[in-house]
């Protein structure tokens, strides 16, 4: 059995994800995809069509091809919320790109709209869950390898990038919290459990390179740390302004041990050791070198979830916790304040509240 998948948008994650279901998820048949904007259409003529693809300019058009089963949705984010309707109402299951939307309100409406569908299923693109380090790292700490694990701390760098592109980019991405550290909050809720609670959380940054980022209460480097009511802590940096390139590490301190994953951002194995007396490493230029074997481990276990009728291997109510706790970040960022939560997850501070 196979799945018929379609393709939302072949933009930036669209290449990604095309190029994979085409040829790296053998259960599934891409069938098509869409983008209105003429540069990717153009793309998709070149690497798509020739495979048989059908490629649209309107996703209402897309929506009315034969024997759709799935879509992958990597539109712009505004879009993301509704195409996924789209596509649940027509009991089309969904993979979309994070954040699915920067609206925590949006997002419970949306979770009780998917939980009311028994004919389809919604899955956030949680991509570093499906990393062999970091599934080996979960597997190891459900063996009870480090005990009972307490502390999580997070360190995600990105090359600068100081193209026009990345500066539009970075003023409409949602914050440095929504848009970048929401997939270690995610891998936080992945060793820490599902079901942790906020108690409180904090946030500090600051605008070294794209000042305008603090104009919008945003930063290019910032630092938070999230209390959970279980007794268990979360600390996340975060960077756009590598020198050297793109490095995402964790550690994982637990009652018996310790757990770190990717201290050292190496592209390879091989060491370099020359005239001038270092040992060199080549970093790993960007986050898609880093992650691209997740993207296709990432597919090919939703399409099987899918298909066998399984459990999704990310829960969408866990998506839900980690877009309360980036917007609270980006709450704290922009305030200065500490942002406090009853035990039941709701904010206690009604002014934040009505901003997150």
């Amino acid at each position: 059995m196979s799945s018929q998948p379609r393709l939302l948008n072949v933009g930036r994650m669209g290449h990604c994800h095309a190029l994979n279901f085409l040829r790296l998820v053998p259960r599934a048949n891409l069938l098509c995809a869409c983008s209105p904007v003429q540069e990717e259409l153009k793309w998709a003529d070149e690497h798509l069509v020739p495979h048989g693809v059908k490629v649209f300019d309107t996703f209402e058009e897309m929506m009315e091809t034969p024997g759709l089963e799935a879509v992958i949705i990597c539109s712009a984010t505004p879009l993301h919320v509704p195409h996924t309707i789209a596509a649940l109402d027509r009991g089309i299951q969904v993979l979309c790109e994070k954040p699915i939307s920067k609206s925590v309100s949006e997002m419970k409406a949306l979770l009780e709209r998917a939980d009311a569908n028994p004919n389809a299923s919604v899955m956030v693109a949680f991509t570093r869950r499906f990393d062999e380090s970091y599934r080996d790292a979960f597997l190891k700490i459900k063996a009870g390898a480090i005990g009972k694990p307490f502390i999580f701390r997070s360190h995600g760098v990105e090359r600068m990038d100081d193209s026009p592109f990345s500066h539009q980019y970075l003023k409409n991405s949602g914050g440095i919290f929504v848009d970048s550290a929401i997939h270690d909050i995610d891998l936080a809720l992945m060793f820490l459990g599902e079901d942790s609670t906020p108690k409180s959380v904090s946030a500090v940054g600051v605008s070294t390179v794209f000042s305008a980022l603090a104009d919008v209460g945003d930063a290019d480097n910032a630092v938070a740390v999230c209390e959970f009511w279980d007794g268990k802590i979360a600390h996340f940096y975060h960077s756009r302004t590598s020198a050297a390139g793109y490095h995402n590490a964790s550690e994982i301190f637990g009652t018996a041990g310790k757990l770190s994953v990717n201290l050292t951002p190496w592209i390879n194995r091989v060491e370099l050791c020359d005239g001038d007396g270092f040992l060199k490493v080549e970093p790993t230029p960007s986050w898609y070198d880093r992650y691209k074997l997740a993207f296709v481990a990432e597919a090919n276990e939703w399409v099987a979830a899918v298909l066998d009728k399984q459990p999704l291997p990310i829960p969408l109510r866990s998506a839900l916790t980690s877009l309360v706790i980036a917007q609270a970040f980006q709450e704290s960022l922009r305030t200065g304040r500490r942002i406090e939560f009853s035990r039941d997850g709701q904010i206690k501070d009604q002014e934040s509240q009505s901003k997150i």
